[in-house]
């Protein structure tokens, strides 16, 4: 089973909300695999807000969550992605690739290589 995490700068650990994290790490079961950028990522929230090319604002919903499949089309191989956080358009784009969308909360880890483990021993 490949799984899915956001993560930070440091390619490690979690980052709450998923459209603003800097990588997707990929584990085969409990191998870590790689990690892939997000080309969503810009920085923060409030950056993306103000880039013209992604104005929430004039962006309409289909239009949004096509833009976030592009972005995660490199995940379309994987099975499942764990998340803390995820906005609804992000949600639908990461399912459209066929990826399973599972919730978790900050006690399942801090790191990937934390959740995961607590992900395949059934803790989650």
């Amino acid at each position: 089973m490949k799984i899915v995490l956001a993560v930070d700068e440091d390619k490690k650990t979690i980052v709450k909300k998923t459209g603003q994290s800097a990588y997707f790490a990929i584990y085969d079961d409990d191998k870590f695999v790689e990690v892939v950028p997000n080309k969503h990522h810009d920085g923060g929230h409030h950056a993306h807000r103000e880039n013209a090319e992604h104005d929430h604002s004039e962006m309409g919903h289909e239009e949004h969550t096509n833009s976030h499949r592009k972005d995660v089309e490199a995940l379309k191989n994987c099975d499942i992605i764990l998340v803390q956080a995820v906005g609804e358009n992000m949600k639908e784009a990461l399912e459209s690739i066929g990826l399973k969308v599972k919730k978790i909360r900050q006690k399942h880890g801090a790191t990937a290589d934390e959740v995961v483990r607590n992900f395949l021993d059934g803790n989650i």
